[in-house]
């Protein structure tokens, strides 16, 4: 639809558009390499249409179009950012907008694993207050996980608390659940009191999914496990992992803190 209503607009201009009708053609020849998946060659010719109309519909489009195609299907992540981050230059006010500023929290989070860009974009889009629910509890998320991964432990605790107070019926909630008690577990290396709180968190989630996801509750007896043995409860962190061992997606990682932990519990027992 968009398509022919952009054909048509060159249509009416006139018999004296000579150019905006080579545009036009190069626009098309665009959607038919990308159609036959020749994706580096329709890019070229969405680039043209870009280059000599950057501010018409179809100039706009192309910019789109070469954007995605990039990000999804060329890996080009950072000249696919460039894209976007000039279409909404050009383009605030259109309905693609909110996509745009998405993709970009996209790229810049898990595709070129700039955390800190990413937390300020995300932290910028919940400011709009423009988003749904859930999408607002995803740039929460990232936020708290971006900086667990820029090892800002304290803030990522902090975040993920955010995340749980205010979104408490988003279905991230047991992933932002099983992260805090990991910040928890991390924190306790200089804080043992630490350790209890990521004990707790780890055994409410593991008793609230149960039923529900199996692959978590795995992971969660796995953390509670290593919780108690950072406790120095050692025949406790032995029988939880012994309860998952043959469920664990790594069945000689358990199998390895199984025999360490025997070898703890028979020089505790001396």
């Amino acid at each position: 639809m968009l398509l022919r209503v952009i054909i048509a607009i060159f249509v009416v201009s006139g018999s004296g558009c000579t150019v905006q009708s080579s545009i036009s053609n190069h626009y098309l020849m665009a959607e038919k390499l990308w159609t036959e998946k020749n994706y580096p060659a329709a890019v070229s010719e969405f680039d043209f249409v870009v280059k000599e109309a950057p501010n018409s519909a179809i100039g706009l489009q192309s910019l789109w179009r070469a954007a995605m195609t990039r990000e999804l299907f060329l890996g080009q992540s950072e000249e696919a950012l460039r894209n976007f981050e000039l279409f909404l230059e050009r383009a605030s006010g259109s309905d693609l907008a909110p996509q745009a500023q998405l993709e970009i929290g996209e790229i810049l989070f898990s595709k070129l694993a700039l955390y800190q860009k990413a937390i300020d974009h995300y932290q910028k889009l919940l400011d709009l207050k423009k988003f749904s629910h859930d999408e607002e509890s995803r740039f929460v998320y990232r936020i708290a996980r971006g900086y667990f991964l820029l090892n800002q432990i304290r803030k990522s605790q902090e975040w993920y608390e955010r995340g749980l107070k205010d979104y408490s019926s988003s279905t991230l909630n047991p992933k932002m659940k099983f992260d805090l008690a990991h910040t928890w577990y991390a924190l306790g290396e200089n804080d043992k009191a630490a350790y209890a709180k990521a004990l707790k968190v780890f055994q409410d989630l593991a008793l609230s999914i149960r039923t529900t996801d199996h692959r978590l509750y795995v992971q969660s007896i796995f953390g509670e496990a290593s919780t108690w043995e950072e406790l120095d409860e050692f025949e406790k962190a032995y029988a939880l992992f012994e309860s998952i061992q043959s469920d664990y997606p790594a069945p000689n990682v358990v199998k390895v803190r199984m025999h360490r932990l025997s070898e703890r519990i028979r020089k505790k027992r001396k």
